[in-house]
C-alpha cells in the first residue's frame, strides 16, 4: 500500500462541500481523502511532492471568500499497516469532540481582536505557529484573547510570527502575559 500524506485547511467556510476542497487542490495530484469538519479539514494526499506543494503555493490564499490556511498536518500516522480511511489516522484536532481542551503554561495574550473573530478562528490562526491547547475569545476582556500551545517554544514563534499581523480587519498585538508560569485564568 503507498504511503499518504495530510495537509490541513483551515479558516473554511462552515459549508465547505468536498468538492470545493478537490477543485481547490486540483493540480496537485491525487486526494485519497477528504475530512471535513466544522471550519477546517484534513485532505490526504497520496504523495508527500503534491502535499507540500500545496501546502507552499495555497498558504494564505482565497478559498471560498476567505483567506485559508493550508500546512501539513502533524501527529500523523504514516505507518504501511494502516488502513489509509480510518479516522485515528489523523490528527486529535480532527476528533475534537472526544478530546478535551487544555490550558498549558504556555500562552500568548491577543490584543485589538474584531468582535467578529470566534475562538475557533483564534485557534485556527494560531496554529500556524504550533500545537494549539486551547483558545478563548472575548471572554475575559473584549477584543482580547489567549491561546495555549503544548510547547514554550511555539509560543515564542507565536510571538515573533504573528504579532503585528492582520486578522479579520484588525492588526493584532500578540504578548506573553506577565506571568507565563500560571495555570489559572488570566486576571484582567
Amino acid at each position: 500500500m503507498p504511503s499518504s500524506y495530510t495537509v490541513y485547511l483551515g479558516k473554511i467556510p462552515y459549508d465547505t462541500q468536498e468538492r470545493d476542497i478537490q477543485k481547490f487542490f486540483k493540480n496537485y495530484g491525487n486526494l485519497l481523502d477528504v475530512i471535513i469538519k466544522n471550519g477546517y479539514a484534513f485532505v490526504e494526499f497520496e504523495d508527500l511532492r503534491g502535499a507540500e506543494n500545496a501546502c507552499h503555493d495555497l498558504d494564505n490564499r482565497s478559498f471560498l471568500r476567505s483567506r485559508c490556511v493550508v500546512q501539513l498536518a502533524k501527529g500523523i500516522d504514516r505507518s504501511r499497516n494502516r488502513s489509509p480511511h480510518r479516522e485515528d489516522n489523523f490528527p486529535s484536532a480532527a476528533r475534537h469532540a472526544r478530546v478535551r481542551p487544555y490550558n498549558t503554561e504556555h500562552r500568548v495574550v491577543v490584543d485589538n481582536l474584531s468582535t467578529r473573530t470566534s475562538w475557533r478562528e483564534l485557534k485556527d490562526y494560531f496554529r500556524s505557529a504550533g500545537e494549539v491547547t486551547f483558545a478563548d475569545a472575548h471572554r475575559y476582556k473584549e477584543r482580547q484573547g489567549i491561546v495555549d500551545f503544548a510547547r514554550r517554544s511555539e509560543m515564542r514563534t507565536a510571538v515573533k510570527r504573528l504579532d503585528n499581523t492582520e486578522l479579520d480587519g484588525r492588526r493584532i498585538r500578540v504578548s506573553c502575559p506577565r506571568s507565563s508560569r500560571s495555570r489559572s485564568p488570566l486576571r484582567l
